[in-house]
């Protein structure tokens, strides 16, 4: 019976679970791919797509959970899907091969802050027949301020996806080099909104 027990209890309290430091001092519990290294995630984005689809759950996960914790906010990544998340952490782990997918993720936490939603905003579906993609009310509104600055659009900011918004996110992506789709997807709103 004891046998039973010690193996249910080896079942039950995996040896994935450890605590991490936040840098106030904090100790919190991280479970499972959350103590992996960067040098891990780097492998199994390249060999292991089960392994490496849970550490992007992971991410995102712990980045919804912020949602709900850090002050005045809605969305911390409002325009941040999972090949964005991916491409930022691959470039740290990259120089940082040493360091817990926890702790990244954890980083990323402070450093969206200055581009979170603090409120509610619409979600709304823009583009065209060929490419399309969906973005906050308030995360349009300030791509049209943001091309207003830059001299791409001279229209309102008003959050409404208009043939004049299309062609100033046009010649924004034509100058930076992305695909000229007229449309605010992630990689363009990157470039665009970061400071």
């Amino acid at each position: 019976m004891k046998k039973v027990f010690a193996a249910m209890a080896a079942l039950a309290f995996p040896a994935l679970v450890s605590a991490s430091v936040q840098d106030d001092g904090r100790q919190f519990a991280v479970e499972g791919v959350g103590m992996a290294t960067c040098a891990r995630f780097i492998e199994a984005r390249a060999s292991a797509p089960a392994e490496y689809q849970r550490m992007l759950g992971f991410i995102e996960g712990y980045l919804s959970a912020a949602n709900l914790y850090e002050p005045d906010t809605f969305d911390l990544t409002p325009w941040h899907n999972a090949a964005a998340l991916d491409l930022i952490v691959e470039h740290h782990c990259t120089q940082h091969p040493d360091d817990r997918l926890v702790g990244v993720t954890q980083r990323m936490v402070g450093g969206f802050r200055p581009f979170r939603i603090a409120r509610f905003s619409q979600m709304l579906e823009v583009g065209d027949r060929e490419h399309r993609t969906y973005v906050y009310e308030a995360i349009l509104r300030r791509a049209q301020a943001a091309l207003q600055l830059r001299g791409y659009y001279s229209g309102p900011e008003d959050g409404t996806y208009s043939p004049e918004l299309r062609e100033g996110f046009r010649k924004f992506q034509r100058e930076v080099g992305l695909d000229e789709t007229g449309v605010p997807d992630p990689a363009t709103l990157w470039k665009l909104l970061n400071p």
